[in-house]
């Protein structure tokens, strides 16, 4: 198996040792000197410039800009790096903000690294940012323990052992749902989002959050400018969670900054919001209304970056579209792709991942 990666490397976020504007075609990534091997990759997340990188015995690899502390070392590094001090957890979840990160073990614990300047870590507003990965702390009301975490531009939310919610970080456009009385200076690092419960999956975008909760009821609330809600964008914004609709087939959703997306357990994808680069994977009469993709089946892993998508397949075909300007649908060009498009077409793809404008792939 191989590691390729393609789009944005203005900080040497794609992990090939140097920088470059971009890289239009998907390139391999050599991991010839590194302990991480391609086979046990099982997750991969990138911010603002900053690639995390997760395999299945628990350890987190990064690479990139460390402006804040994002990559948990001291210094930046162009190859892929382990994160010494979390080799002692298994970790099992990871989630990049623009230039912070997250981390949820298997045992429940969450760490947190990169800016806290809006408190998007959960740490106390003394703490401005923190290369070191530190354990949230939060009191047993709140949470006994994590499940997953999802990194907005400067907000996140956090799934508790219990199916609670939990968010930090700026609430300015209502993204911590925390209602329309909320002031950032008032509210403390972290909060629970009220009567909501049984969530089983969550999405940070650029100022919103979606959650899909076990009876397949779709919540979202912050910014709605381009109906990244799924409701009206005659609604600009949403302190308090809406109910948007009901799919008791989605297993779990998604949020690029501006748009939002769901898979049901059958492989459709369903999206909805922004559609000015076509990261909507289709042209819509009504972007906001929730719809099927109907040119994508059989499909087994979605990711949403900033404003593009990656789809494997069952078969492991990879398909991408949406904002292409630093090549980062893989594509060769620039152009942005309007429908979601077969990429690596010789290849038989495991997994893929969409960051901020870059992209992962592991090949078999």
């Amino acid at each position: 198996m191989s590691l390729y990666c393609w789009g944005a490397n203005s900080y040497g976020q794609l992990g090939l040792g140097y920088k470059s504007e971009e890289e239009l075609e998907p390139k391999q990534v050599s991991l010839r000197d590194s302990d991480l091997r391609p086979e046990d990759i099982i997750s991969i997340a990138g911010g603002a410039g900053h690639t995390l990188i997760l395999d299945n015995h628990g350890f987190v690899y990064c690479c990139g800009w460390n402006s804040k502390g994002q990559l948990g070392l001291s210094d930046d590094t162009m190859k892929l790096t382990q994160i010494e001090i979390l080799k002692e957890f298994k970790i099992v979840q990871i989630s990049c903000g623009w230039d912070f990160s997250a981390a949820v073990s298997q045992c429940g614990k969450q760490f947190v690294w990169g800016n806290n300047g809006n408190t998007q870590l959960g740490l106390s507003k003394s703490i401005t940012c923190t290369g070191i990965p530190s354990r949230l702390q939060v009191s047993q009301k709140l949470a006994t323990g994590f499940k997953h975490v999802s990194c907005g531009l400067r907000h996140s939310a956090m799934i508790t052992k219990d199916g609670g919610l939990l968010v930090a970080g700026t609430g300015a456009k209502g993204q911590l749902g925390l209602g329309d009385n909320f002031d950032d200076n008032n509210y403390l690092s972290i909060s629970k989002v009220p009567d909501l419960e049984d969530v089983k999956s969550v999405a940070s975008g650029q100022h919103h959050t979606v959650v899909l909760r076990d009876n397949g009821t779709v919540l979202s609330w912050g910014e709605n400018k381009f109906g990244q809600l799924g409701v009206d964008p005659n609604v600009a914004n949403s302190f308090v969670p809406l109910e948007v609709f009901s799919n008791e087939a989605f297993q779990s959703v998604y949020a690029g900054w501006t748009h939002s997306a769901g898979l049901t357990k059958n492989g459709d994808v369903f999206s909805w919001g922004r559609n000015s680069y076509g990261q909507l994977g289709a042209e819509r009469d009504i972007p906001y209304k929730p719809e099927k993709i109907q040119t994508l089946f059989n499909i087994t892993q979605l990711s949403l970056g900033s404003e593009h998508n990656l789809a494997v397949t069952k078969e492991g075909k990879l398909f991408s579209w949406g904002w292409n300007e630093h090549g980062s649908c893989g594509t060769g060009d620039k152009r942005d792709v309007k429908i979601p498009t077969q990429i690596l077409v010789n290849k038989k793809i495991k997994y893929a991942f969409a960051c901020t404008g870059s992209s992962f792939a592991v090949v078999e």
